[in-house]
């Protein structure tokens, strides 16, 4: 036999957090379309931005492409030019190294030095002033600040200023590049500042560094005997050669040496200066390094790095398309190319913004076309939403009520908490499942309803409205309780007292005396269906909920609709003559399943344990009751246990004839047992909130 129980179950928190409210009518269409929209048009922003991001790669990579072509051009043109401009400078040098008129000179001075002649003689002698006679021209055409006659170990001969003549070259490291030139090869040596190639001022300018070119100077028999230099200002020749003074571009190129030390005047000269890095008349040449000042710690820049990285032996040029940071601090993107022989580098370098402008008009285009993908995205999500939200609201009214959760529900139907829309009154409203609306359960459903709304006793639930929803489902709306349940009440706080036992009953027999005076039985009298609240400022106000299996026994015309139906109950609280036959009920079922819920009050036990229904309905129909102090309830009046033990008698003859009796004992006990208003009120106060019972109002909420 099918137990179906219909009650209104108690509004316990955790329920209703785990039961968000649900619709009443299905909306699941309306979400799906509106879903697949979004969803599309999350797509199409997906396959914009990896568009988008592919063309950016790609543009970026070609980009990349052409800047790393670009430079590479840039800096192998400012090498040749650099190269060419030595080259020729040395072949001058040559040149006028190789005529009589400067070796005889310099051969006589070299020959004095040999023997052993001071410096004094040597400055003196007559060939010194031809040497110089014989220079002047070329020192005058060439726009060279001075020259030199050296022997390899780094004595001056001559010099176009007397003071210098005798003197010897300070830097060990100078002296050794002077190598070359005594093998028959001229070289190159880079900008030296005068105090570090003499090791003390001169007659030269020794702020401002000169470049050298050396020649070898040869004897009659080809021995190389002297070398002679030729000194330039670096800002007036060598430096020129890599200045790009182009307005509409940031490129700069400029050469700097093994130390990361700058050899030409840097194209940002007036901003270092500004910054402090540079006195007001200062150049760049020697004292700028070629690295990060926004490092603390000051390493070389990247190119540097990887220019300075294996000098000697690595490969002699490369490229850097990855942003870094050069000597100004600025992000940029460059090129260089070693002259191993020269011991310098080449350097041409970009600021990144300019190299990579292309990127940002792309970048703008895909940004502005993602921004507008991603709006109509957001747009059409929110419409969206907004439509699923219009939709769940209309979805969630039923009638004049708005739904604000799911309390339960049972075989039948299930129960909402709702509230009034425009009294805002809370209600509780019960709807009848959708796929079980046959005509039998919507008859029975419209006939609890319509049965209810008979009944105004206040220990009666009342019903409020009744009608169907949007989707043609009968619903009726009744007053939203606030309290627990007789079950939940012993499941959480064990036997009751017996004066609060005889309370709770009479208030029972009430809405029964009420119902079986209109000619109706309940038939599902049971702990669930019995709700104890606070209502009206009364504490352990009682109601008797859920007429589902209602019978109507005045009207011999109307068809009981499960008399050839399943028994529908629960059997434990059923009378014996009900589970023989369904349609077989009076007032006296009522009052079986009355006892057994005091009982139940009493011992917190249920009259019969059994493993199976089978066994229980077997126990119902032929085993006696025990009473309660059988079942281990103690103080329990010898009038109460009769009352019970009558009232649960298998021969319904043998039961109370009407509620009315079953009451008059009642109100007998309840003189000698009373249950006061302080009692309730300090139970509820005290034990209520102990055993998560929710029985206070909440705060209104606004209109």
């Amino acid at each position: 036999m099918d137990s179906m129980p219909e009650s209104l179950p108690v509004p316990q928190p955790p329920e209703r957090e785990a039961a968000p409210p649900g619709p009443i009518r299905d909306i699941s269409a309306d979400k799906r379309r509106s879903w697949l929209l979004v969803n599309a048009m999350t797509l199409v922003f997906i396959v914009i931005a990896v568009a988008g991001g592919w063309t950016y790669l790609q543009v970026r990579g070609s980009l990349r492409e052409m800047r790393t072509a670009g430079l590479t051009s840039l800096v192998e043109s400012e090498s040749r030019a650099v190269l060419i401009w030595i080259d020729e400078k040395k072949r001058d040098a040559l040149r006028w190294a190789s005529t009589a008129q400067v070796r005889r000179p310099a051969a006589e001075l070299a020959a004095m030095a040999r023997r052993g002649d001071d410096s004094r003689t040597i400055c003196a002698a007559p060939a010194q002033r031809a040497l110089r006679a014989e220079l002047a021209p070329f020192t005058s055409i060439e726009e060279t600040a001075a020259f030199h006659l050296i022997t390899r170990d780094g004595l001056i001969l001559a010099s176009q200023f007397e003071e210098n003549c005798g003197r010897r070259i300070a830097s060990a490291d100078l002296i050794a590049r002077l190598a070359p030139v005594f093998s028959r090869r001229p070289v190159f040596i880079p900008p030296w500042f005068e105090t570090d190639r003499m090791g003390l001022s001169g007659a030269l300018d020794v702020h401002h560094p000169l470049d050298w070119v050396e020649a070898p100077v040869l004897g009659d028999q080809g021995e190389v005997f002297a070398a002679l230099g030729f000194g330039r200002y670096t800002s007036q020749g060598f430096a020129k050669l890599m200045s790009i003074s182009a307005p509409d571009t940031t490129r700069e190129a400029y050469a700097f040496d093994v130390r990361g030390l700058m050899l030409s005047e840097s194209r940002y000269t007036p901003a270092l200066r500004e910054a402090g890095r540079l006195g007001q008349d200062e150049s760049s040449v020697l004292r700028i390094e070629v690295r990060d000042p926004t490092d603390e710690k000051h390493p070389l820049t990247s190119l540097a790095r990887q220019a300075l990285d294996g000098f000697d032996v690595g490969e002699i040029s490369g490229a850097i398309v990855e942003p870094y940071r050069n000597y100004r601090g600025v992000m940029v993107i460059g090129a260089w190319r070693r002259l191993v022989e020269k011991r310098l580098v080449i350097a041409v370098e970009i600021e990144a913004a300019e190299a990579f402008a292309p990127l940002q008009h792309v970048q703008i285009a895909f940004g502005a076309l993602l921004a507008l993908a991603l709006a109509s995205t957001i747009a059409a999500g929110a419409l969206s939403l907004v439509a699923i939200r219009l939709r769940m609201r209309e979805a969630r009214r039923v009638g004049a009520y708005v739904i604000e959760g799911r309390i339960g529900g049972g075989g039948m139907s299930d129960v909402y908490r709702a509230r009034h829309a425009l009294l805002k009154r809370p209600a509780a409203v019960k709807v009848l499942k959708g796929h079980l609306a046959s005509d039998e359960v919507t008859t029975r459903f419209e006939r609890e309803a319509r049965l209810c709304s008979r009944l105004t006793h206040p220990n009666t639930i009342e019903i409020f409205d009744f009608g169907r929803t949007r989707d043609g489902q009968p619903y009726y709306a009744m007053e939203y309780l606030r309290g627990v349940s007789l079950e939940d009440l012993v499941a959480r706080d064990g036997p009751q007292p017996v004066a609060r036992t005889i309370h709770l009953m009479r208030q029972a027999c009430g809405s029964l005396r009420e119902a079986h005076g209109l000619g109706l039985v309940h038939r599902d009298i049971k702990p669930q269906n019995l709700m104890l609240c606070v209502q009206g400022g009364s504490f352990d106000l009682l109601k008797v909920v859920d007429f589902g299996l209602v019978k109507e026994t005045r009207d011999t015309d109307t068809r009981d609709i499960t008399q050839y139906a399943k028994v529908l109950g629960t059997p434990l609280y059923m009378a014996p003559e009900r589970l023989r036959n369904p349609a077989d009920a009076d007032a006296r079922s009522d009052i079986y399943g009355l006892a057994a819920v005091a009982a139940f009050l009493l011992t917190g036990r249920r009259l019969f344990e059994a493993a199976t229904e089978h066994d229980l309905i077997h126990q119902v129909l032929d085993t006696v009751a025990p009473t309660p102090t059988q079942q281990g309830a103690r103080d329990v009046p010898a009038e109460l246990e009769a009352l019970i033990a009558r009232s649960l008698s298998k021969d319904r003859e043998a039961r109370p004839a009407s509620i009315a009796e079953f009451d008059h004992v009642l109100a007998e006990l309840a003189t000698r047992h009373p249950w006061s208003e302080e009692e309730a009120r300090a139970w509820w106060e005290s034990r209520a909130s102990a055993l998560a019972v929710d029985w206070q109002d909440p705060p209104p909420s606004a209109p």
